[in-house]
């Protein structure tokens, strides 16, 4: 069972035999999918108006995206059997009054919307969430800071890129990723990351590729504690 998407009337996803369902009326003032639908609402419809073809909302597919992967659904078909399953919930919130659009549909949204823009407009949604959600919690926030292999994307030259991540052990959020071409390069990467976070009051882990000067100045720099595990060798 998944909670992901609000914090005051939930979400809950039942996955077994690709099922899910939406339940309660969650979009309340002030929640957060209501910030959620307002962050979907303000991306540029890249799409051509001008032949009349056009039946969905792009915000109503955006939503869908993001609920369905949050539930757990990944490739656009599983996705769109989620929004077929929750239809009725979905326009009881005035969302896909002609129905939930085809997976060819999903696919052009996902490979034409400007992913720059949508990222920058991303960032400022979670740190509302954020901060709204740390309110909330108890002691130090923890960032854990690490780098991952992203395995099921090839770059160029036949390497995995790498991804940097700075995540919110208190809220659950990713708060800011940094990419890189190298595993070596997640060094630089790290002091690009905490830059553009706030670490204040905050502890700070890594493992022990982070173990270096630099890094460990500029969380002293900020006013944050650090937490790193050396290895043996």
């Amino acid at each position: 069972m998944i909670k992901p998407l609000d914090q005051v009337r939930s979400i809950e996803a039942y996955t077994v035999n690709h099922t899910a369902k939406l339940q309660n009326r969650f979009v309340s003032p002030g929640s957060i999918l209501e910030k959620l639908m307002d962050f979907a609402a303000s991306a540029p419809d890249f799409r051509r108006s001008d032949k009349g073809n056009i039946r969905h909302r792009l915000d109503d597919i955006i939503i869908l995206m993001i609920s369905g992967r949050a539930c757990g659904y990944v490739g656009c078909a599983d996705i769109i059997e989620f929004g077929r399953h929750n239809i009725n919930k979905f326009r009881e919130m005035g969302m896909f009054r002609n129905g939930m659009p085809s997976e060819a549909a999903l696919c052009r949204v996902e490979q034409g919307i400007d992913d720059l823009a949508m990222a920058d407009k991303m960032q400022h949604s979670v740190e509302t969430f954020h901060r709204k959600l740390i309110k909330s919690s108890r002691g130090k926030e923890i960032i854990c800071v690490d780098g991952k292999a992203e395995r099921g994307t090839v770059l160029e030259n036949g390497r995995n890129p790498d991804i940097v991540s700075a995540y919110s052990f208190n809220t659950g959020m990713m708060l800011v990723t940094e990419a890189c071409q190298e595993k070596s390069n997640e060094i630089k990467a790290v002091p690009l990351l905490t830059d553009k976070i706030v670490i204040s009051g905050k502890i700070v882990t890594a493992d022990a590729m982070s173990m270096q000067k630099d890094i460990i100045d500029i969380i002293r720099r900020k006013g944050g504690d650090f937490l790193i595990e050396p290895k043996a060798n």
